[in-house]
């Protein structure tokens, strides 16, 4: 097997896939890339046997192979060298690769390819296509309240939903609950909802640049296709939480604000608040939102004012800072819209202007207020 590759060129393609490598793993083939050249074509593998991820690109080839290579050393080995052409020669029966540039030689041990993990056969019940950009937003909107409690399982996935005339992404952890909705022009539909793991979703993004992406879906599958790559990661096999249930209807106290304005002064009177909740509290007038917190084990407190609308009954409510401003920084635009109903019930937080094909809805479960206002 022999092939010249520019450094360059591998380097970017070995960045993209080394998020699906495992950092440890009881199976060391995991931790290797699958390389295949057929005539001038490279194809190099990850897979964690939950996500698949192939990435072609155009060599000059001499002899075809397949071999496996250690992820780690080739990875540091081609990031440290400068932008040149690399002749690999590998033997495929010794499993050894040899790497020359004009200034240096190395050589370095590799596995068997007929070691490396299959990648399973992919056959979609439903594909649709939709702009780079728009898998982005799906990812950005929702993966940051992806759950990471192993017992609910269902939770650590985010859930697409596609019935033809809206795609719907979804994502929880029990304290906070993004929902995104899309109306794509030519519409967009799934043989069924899908929960896809967070991971794979967050790989999809790293390596998305622009144009268009196919997304397919099996029965145990999903699959995207774009640019030069195949990922395919198989699906969360649960029965997702009843999400609508959750979104309280009755929210009817508006809060319009600033959202960076919002963020910086969480971001700050969050410095004094109790270290095992993060209370932050919302005390709500017309017209005036003030913010407050008091750490009683350490002797500190900070209070805050802040210009917004709002014109209903006055309120005082709590909210954990940490979840607060991971949903203030997923929202797009300059000010954003908070509704209340009572102390005790979840709040709903969505930007104040969205284009019409879009809608998000983030809500957020208050905490019981245990500090009393000064």
């Amino acid at each position: 097997m022999k092939f010249t590759v520019g450094t360059s060129d591998l380097q970017r393609i070995l960045g993209k896939l080394g998020g699906v490598i495992p950092s440890k793993s009881p199976m060391p083939i995991l931790e290797t890339f699958l390389f295949e050249l057929v005539n001038n074509v490279l194809s190099i593998t990850a897979t964690d046997q939950i996500i698949a991820s192939t990435i072609t690109l155009e060599v000059r080839g001499d002899e075809d192979g397949k071999i496996a290579i250690p992820a780690k050393r080739l990875t540091d080995t081609i990031r440290s060298l400068p932008a040149t052409d690399a002749v690999f020669v590998i033997d495929v029966v010794a499993n050894k690769i040899k790497i020359s540039t004009p200034t240096g030689e190395y050589s370095l041990s590799g596995e068997a390819a007929k070691e490396y993990p299959e990648v399973p056969e992919f056959v979609a019940t439903a594909t649709t296509t939709l702009d780079s950009s728009i898998l982005r937003k799906i990812v950005h909107r929702t993966a940051f309240a992806v759950s990471t409690d192993e017992l609910r399982p269902s939770m650590m996935g985010i859930l697409l939903q596609a019935n033809g005339t809206e795609i719907r992404a979804v994502a929880t952890d029990g304290h906070r609950l993004s929902r995104f909705l899309y109306k794509p022009e030519q519409g967009a539909k799934l043989a069924k909802d899908v929960i896809v793991p967070a991971k794979a979703l967050g790989i999809l993004v790293k390596g998305l640049e622009t144009g268009l992406c196919t997304v397919s879906t099996s029965t145990t599958h999903v699959k995207f296709a774009y640019d030069q790559t195949v990922l395919t990661s198989r699906l969360i096999e649960e029965t997702y939480p009843n999400y609508e249930v959750v979104i309280p209807k009755e929210n009817n106290r508006f809060l319009t604000i600033k959202r960076e304005d919002l963020i910086n002064a969480i971001r700050r009177v969050s410095l004094f608040a109790n270290a095992s909740n993060h209370q932050v509290r919302f005390d709500l007038a017309p017209n005036s939102l003030k913010l407050s917190a008091q750490d009683t084990d350490a002797g500190g407190e900070a209070h805050e004012a802040l210009p917004c609308a709002y014109d209903a009954e006055p309120m005082e409510i709590g909210f954990n800072a940490t979840y607060l401003v991971d949903i203030l920084s997923h929202i797009d635009g300059e000010q954003v819209i908070m509704k209340f109903s009572a102390p005790t019930r979840a709040g709903i937080v969505s930007p104040a202007d969205s284009p019409e094909t879009e809608d998000t809805l983030m809500l957020i479960m208050p905490v019981r207020l245990t500090v009393p206002e000064h």
